[in-house]
């Protein structure tokens, strides 16, 4: 029963990153030769996303490049399963490493709309759209999967072992109105789907429905 909810979600959420509209007509890209994009690297767009630089703490490093892992079998993320995994997203599946050379404990703070970007301009780059902290111990290798949002709706979802790149924080106001919304709340894997739904259609640079408003609301 669990796995065949899971491929329930899974199809879910691809329809969702490849919303149609309201009128029936493609929310954009998606093959059908639409241009829609929120900026440079959002929706269907090619070019390098832009945003603010988000700059790690003094002492701590991140592994380079950052790569996607197994999640139903992460030995690539230090056997960490998605009861363990940082935020909710179902779109790209992450495994962060830090390094934290202090000798002490160092609480890190992802903000929202941080982009990781990927080195392959056909597979899709991961938004996060909520707060996430994490307590890095002292000491090398330590080991964070992350679970992101799709960010280009007509990019493939690629596979393990696919590289990114931690980039800029989206700060458009559009997607802000998101992170409000999201503020505070205490998500679960289920809650993705209309998440992903507003995250696709701000990428597409179109703004939130009432109705994306009134489900992200409810969660």
């Amino acid at each position: 029963m669990a796995k065949r909810m899971g491929v329930v979600l899974a199809v879910a959420l691809l329809a969702a990153c490849t919303d149609d509209g309201d009128n029936g007509t493609p929310d954009g890209g998606g093959g059908g030769g639409t241009t829609k994009s929120a900026g440079p690297g959002l929706g269907t767009s090619k070019d390098s996303p832009e945003g603010t630089t988000f700059t790690l703490p003094a002492g701590l490093t991140l592994e380079s490049p950052t790569k996607t892992y197994a999640v139903e079998n992460p030995v690539e993320c230090d056997d960490k399963f998605k009861d363990e995994a940082e935020g909710n997203g179902n779109a790209v599946a992450l495994c962060l490493i830090f390094n934290n050379t202090t000798g002490g404990p160092i609480t890190l703070t992802l903000p929202p709309g941080l982009l990781f970007v990927s080195k392959d301009g056909d597979i899709q780059n991961g938004l996060l759209p909520q707060r996430v902290t994490i307590e890095v111990p002292a000491g090398p290798r330590y080991f964070v999967p992350l679970h992101l949002y799709c960010a280009n709706e007509d990019r493939d979802t690629g596979g393990v072992g696919n590289s990114f790149a931690l980039g800029p924080v989206v700060q458009y106001a559009a997607f802000k109105e998101l992170y409000t919304l999201l503020e505070g709340k205490t998500l679960e894997r289920k809650d993705s789907i209309p998440i992903q739904k507003a995250v696709t259609r701000l990428t597409n640079g179109e703004g939130l429905s009432d109705a994306d408003r009134a489900a992200l609301k409810a969660l």
